[in-house]
């Protein structure tokens, strides 16, 4: 049986930064596309925004970065309504999130009492 193993065999006989352009090509082949919210979804977030910011709860925070989505999880230290931002508090730093980059919160409890 012929074993190919693809990319790898050629790899040798490139340079590093066709390597590296190779490797950025595929990223943005399998880069995910952000979606834009409907205005239920945005008042759903808000809600849940303003609930973790008023009772001090733990929230977990989709955000769209770098061509995908991440999870943060963390307690909302302050809003910034001057520069359109969420600072989060997580268990091993701050972080910035810009609030149009947030794409669902959910509460880590039950819900807003």
């Amino acid at each position: 049986m012929i074993r190919d193993r693809g990319t790898m065999k050629w790899t040798a006989m490139m340079l590093p930064e066709h390597v590296q352009l190779i490797r950025e090509w595929k990223q943005e082949d399998f880069a995910e596309a952000s979606r834009e919210l409907t205005e239920w979804e945005l008042e759903e977030l808000q809600q849940t925004i303003d609930c973790a910011v008023c009772q001090h709860k733990i929230i977990t925070l989709t955000v769209w970065e770098g061509s995908r989505y991440l999870q943060w999880t963390g307690t909302i230290a302050s809003l910034n309504q001057g520069a359109q931002e969420l600072i989060l508090e997580t268990i091993t730093k701050m972080k910035h999130i810009p609030l149009a980059y947030i794409h669902a919160a959910r509460l880590e409890d039950d819900g807003c009492d």
